[in-house]
Parts: C-alpha cells; structure tokens; sequence
C-alpha cells in the first residue's frame, strides 16, 4: 500500500510512514524523512525542550542510565577513543605514536622484557618532572618505579639489599668487586 506524503509530495510505501493510531489509515501524513527534518530543525531553532527531556529522563532513570553507561563503555569503539583522549591529554602522544613505541620494544615491558596480560596493554612511563615519555612498561615495573619515586638511590640500595641477601648474588658480587679491584691497580 502506498500514501503520498503531505510535506515532499512524494509518493512511498506505508512503511516510510510513522504510525499514527489518530489517523485513518494508522500512520502520519508526512513520511519518516520529512518527519525527522522537521524534527531537527525546531530541534536547531529550540534545543531547550529536549535537553529538559534528557535531563529529565536522566534523573528518573538513575539506574537505566548508569546501566547504558557501563554497557557502551565496553564497546570496542567507544574504548578506543577513551584510549586515544587518555593518551593525548596526559602524554601527548598519538594512538599510533603509542603503537609505533610498543612495535619498538618488540610488545614487552621497557623494563623487565615481560609481555603484558592479556586484554592489557603496557603503561606508559614518563618523567614527572619534564612529562617526557621514557618507555612502556608493564603495571608491576610502573608500581615499583612509582613506590621508589624514581629515586636512584632507592632504586641501587634495593638492587644492594637483594644482592646481599641471595648467596648466588653475593658471590657474584665479591668476584666482580675484585675484578674491578685488579683493573685499578
């Protein structure tokens, strides 16, 4: 069955219609892309009502709206652009420039050569200081690096501490003490 539409004059099949139960053949007068023209050109004029709507709807709706959240931010699409905004406001750096650092150091953590978890992807390690990026490394060596607050020292007296306490790396350290010993004399 056909209608022609009050708006375009065109003549479309019923189902190019909105139905409309007032009406005496069940659907609107004017088809769908008339319709929604309409729609969105007192939506440009007026905005005001629809938002009132949205915020509205949102604030009856607490739990279908916190729902609809969690399930779009799992899409994958939606992910990779909330990657993409993290990367470029706190690192400056591109989705592919992070790319391009991880095909670099072969997919493995900067530090330990380990490859990450599946379904995670490796941090990315910067000086606190200056901002400038240093590498990508895996979350246990970015939790180490941040609980020795990058402090050398820190970093040599922990390396020391577990030297002392392996007796494989206690002698290993005594060797290499004195071969440094009979190179400086």
């Amino acid at each position: 069955m056909e209608k022609r539409c009050n708006v375009c004059g065109e003549v479309k099949l019923l189902e190019e219609f909105y139905r409309s139960a007032g009406m005496r053949d069940g659907h609107r007068n004017d088809c769908k892309t008339c319709n929604l023209a309409a729609s969105a050109k007192r939506h440009r004029q007026n905005p005001e009502p629809a938002r009132e709507r949205a915020r509205r709807w949102n604030r009856d709706n607490p739990e279908r709206r916190l729902a609809y959240q969690r399930t779009r931010r799992q899409l994958p699409e939606v992910k990779a652009r909330q990657r993409d905004g993290h990367l470029r406001r706190k690192f400056k750096l591109t989705t592919e420039q992070y790319e391009a650092m991880l095909a670099a150091q072969d997919g493995v953590c900067a530090v330990c050569g380990r490859m990450p978890k599946l379904g995670k992807s490796l941090h990315v390690d910067h000086d606190h200081e200056t901002g400038a990026v240093r590498g990508l490394v895996c979350f246990s060596c970015n939790s180490a690096l941040g609980n020795l607050h990058e402090d050398e020292s820190r970093i040599s007296a922990l390396l020391n501490y577990l030297i002392t306490h392996d007796p494989e790396q206690v002698e290993l350290a005594e060797m290499t003490q004195r071969r440094l010993a009979a190179l400086a004399s």
